[in-house]
């Protein structure tokens, strides 16, 4: 059922090639859906350099891999190195896994265990430089994936948030005259000027919203039914903060990479705070107690 629920809203979606592709959300549901269990439990993937001079040349490397899936290793290697097939240029470097691993958290450029977020029963971190987000549970990561976060001149503001309200169908009030600007599965992580995490058509190598933080499909109903929002009483005021949220790093200067090759080794890009305070308060409703909020 949850599949024909991706698949319709999939179809609904704008997917207009733009120089490194968009993602196919429909395509990639299972990759995303396949996030369970304890992390202790999933082994990392290793990564190697591959240089290919045809599309077919590349889809035999990656078929003799060894490990799980086979429809679905293209949209694996097209979500690591951020464009799809049909931008890709015989000559390109490709990060290519080592072994097809199950479990999509093989696959993150987020480390396991985040030592920072021990104490927090909840973390949810947006990363604009690899435009990536990572969620953790008692420091322990239990789901990333892609986002496309503000554009250079809608940048998605920095600092420590909470989840606030959600709604699973909103119109964005940044849509021009004339036009309808449909998101759902909504998150809102800062209510004045209105950022939310949302499902909405997915750039795969760019950032461009206008401020708030676009997901694929099924990451965005995950995270709908996993974080918690805000607590209000009886006169409106709010008592207790949502589940806690970064919004770590600035935009990169070009397309936006999780990996790198440093010493003929793949490393991550990604880079978390030594301590969760590093981060300031995105507004005032982040003090520290209230930020942690418990869950």
């Amino acid at each position: 059922m949850k599949y024909i629920i991706i698949l319709l809203f999939c179809l609904a979606s704008n997917f207009s090639s733009v120089a490194q592709g968009y993602v196919n959300q429909e395509a990639i549901a299972p990759l995303v859906a396949s996030q369970c269990g304890d992390i202790d439990s999933i082994q990392r993937t290793a990564w190697h350099p591959y240089t290919y001079t045809t599309l077919s040349q590349l889809e035999q490397h990656i078929d003799s891999i060894p490990g799980f899936y086979h429809d679905e290793r293209r949209y694996i290697v097209e979500l690591a190195n951020r464009i799809t097939y049909d931008n890709m240029k015989a000559g390109r470097v490709l990060f290519i896994p080592d072994s097809f691993r199950y479990d999509y958290r093989s696959y993150a450029p987020y480390p396991f265990i985040y030592l920072a977020a021990l104490q927090l029963p909840k973390l949810f971190i947006i990363d604009k430089f690899t435009q990536t987000f990572g969620a953790y549970e008692y420091g322990k990561l239990v789901h990333w994936g892609l986002v496309s976060s503000g554009r250079k001149n809608n940048l998605t503001p920095p600092g420590r948030y909470n989840f606030n309200w959600r709604a699973y169908y909103k119109k964005s009030t940044a849509a021009p005259p004339g036009e309808v600007w449909e998101m759902y599965w909504v998150y809102d992580f800062y209510a004045g000027p209105g950022i939310h995490v949302h499902q909405y058509s997915l750039p795969i190598g760019i950032a461009a919203s206008h401020g708030c933080v676009r997901t694929s499909l099924y990451d965005a109903i995950w995270n709908y039914n996993w974080a918690n929002g805000w607590v209000h009483n009886a006169k409106g005021s709010v008592i207790r903060n949502g589940t806690p949220v970064m919004v770590i790093n600035n935009n990169p200067p070009g397309r936006p990479a999780q990996w790198k090759l440093v010493n003929n080794e793949v490393v991550s890009q990604v880079i978390l705070p030594v301590s969760l305070y590093d981060v300031r308060p995105g507004s005032v409703l982040q003090k520290k107690l209230s930020w942690e909020s418990n869950w």
